[in-house]
């Protein structure tokens, strides 16, 4: 099964954008998303910024709705592989098989204002970070990086230093781990009264890594 990515050439990284989500590739079946857009078969991270930012990203999710959202916080999205086969017909990272990566990311990021990368996936096989980091920038996965879920890459790189982050998965399936990490029990009290805890601390975890008034 091969999947060629269809958002990449028509939604380029912009020369404005100051921040950026980068995944690994979409699921085959594009055709039957609900948002023909990155991550539009299952919408999760496009409703947990729209209930970080409700004034700015309202429900119901349309494409015209989460695209003027981004101009507005000045946020880009892309992947890390343009063209892939599957072991298994799975939308897991570690059923891929990378033939063609987008490496033409790192002059789209040169030339934009990016100052810090958001991974949608980490460390493992075939994840974001692991991609862009490891197989495009040739560069080791370090103990701290996977402690600190993210390093600063200085200047040598693309000019400017850049910082990278690992988010929170924004799928509901990373609510159990998230509950008894570390981050999450330090920030558990201010939750007491919330009928979905781990969901509000994801959303306001989401509301501080997009802050466009953040650098």
């Amino acid at each position: 099964m091969r999947t060629t990515h269809q958002y990449l050439d028509k939604y380029p990284i912009s020369r404005d954008s100051k921040k950026l989500i980068l995944g690994t590739i979409h699921p085959h079946n594009h055709d039957s998303f609900d948002i023909p857009f990155f991550y539009g078969n299952v919408t999760s991270i496009w409703t947990l910024l729209s209930d970080a930012f409700p004034n700015d990203l309202q429900q119901p999710l349309t494409l015209e709705g989460i695209i003027k959202f981004l101009k507005k916080k000045k946020i880009s999205v892309s992947d890390t592989i343009r063209i892939c086969d599957r072991k298994n017909p799975t939308t897991l990272d570690k059923d891929l098989i990378p033939i063609e990566l987008n490496k033409q990311i790192l002059d789209d990021i040169k030339t934009s204002k990016i100052s810090e990368i958001l991974f949608t996936s980490g460390f493992g096989k075939n994840n974001a970070f692991r991609i862009f980091y490891v197989n495009i920038l040739k560069q080791r996965i370090t103990k701290d990086i996977k402690n600190n879920k993210g390093i600063t890459l200085d200047k040598t790189f693309f000019g400017r230093p850049i910082k990278l982050t690992v988010l929170y998965s924004p799928s509901g399936s990373s609510n159990v781990p998230l509950s008894v990490s570390k981050i999450y029990l330090d920030n558990k009290d201010k939750y007491v009264k919330s009928h979905r805890p781990v969901y509000d601390f994801k959303v306001d975890y989401y509301r501080d890594k997009f802050d466009s008034k953040k650098p």
